[in-house]
């Protein structure tokens, strides 16, 4: 029973979900990530964390441009319902939310004031959500057709 719970609730969920819900969805979640991780990127170049990395602001800069490029060229391909695009936005959300997992949330959890004190807290609590809502959302209008 307990194997075939999640496909039920999966399947129940993608019945509910039609094509252009779902392709509202994740343009909504993938718009709401860029308000949360543009900030957090300027705030990630004022900490200096592209030198805990070995990276110099020019590869740092240049970096932060194929982002915004690769963000904008996802956002493009499911406006237009391609899946290569809810693929994109798949890999950005999860990825994204791997990565401030990994480096920013172990730090937050101790007790002193991280960074920026709550704003700078609140952008990497925003993207941890956002990335793993727009993860779920992008699977889902995968399996649904997109």
């Amino acid at each position: 029973v307990g194997f075939y719970f999640p496909n039920l609730l999966i399947n129940s969920a993608l019945i509910m979900l039609s094509q252009h819900k779902c392709k509202n969805l994740v343009t909504m979640l993938i718009v709401i990530l860029a308000f949360f991780a543009i900030p957090h990127l300027i705030d990630d170049f004022l900490f200096d964390i592209p030198a805990e990395f070995g990276i110099t602001n020019r590869v740092g800069q240049l970096l932060s441009g194929v982002f915004i490029v690769f963000y904008i060229w996802i956002v493009v391909e499911i406006s237009q319902n391609r899946r290569i695009g809810f693929f994109g936005s798949a890999f950005m959300g999860g990825f994204l939310a791997l990565a401030v997992l990994l480096k920013h949330i172990p730090e937050i959890l101790k007790s002193d004031p991280y960074w920026s004190g709550w704003f700078s807290e609140t952008l990497i609590v925003g993207v941890l959500l956002t990335g793993i809502a727009l993860l779920i959302a992008s699977i889902l209008a995968l399996r649904v057709g997109h």
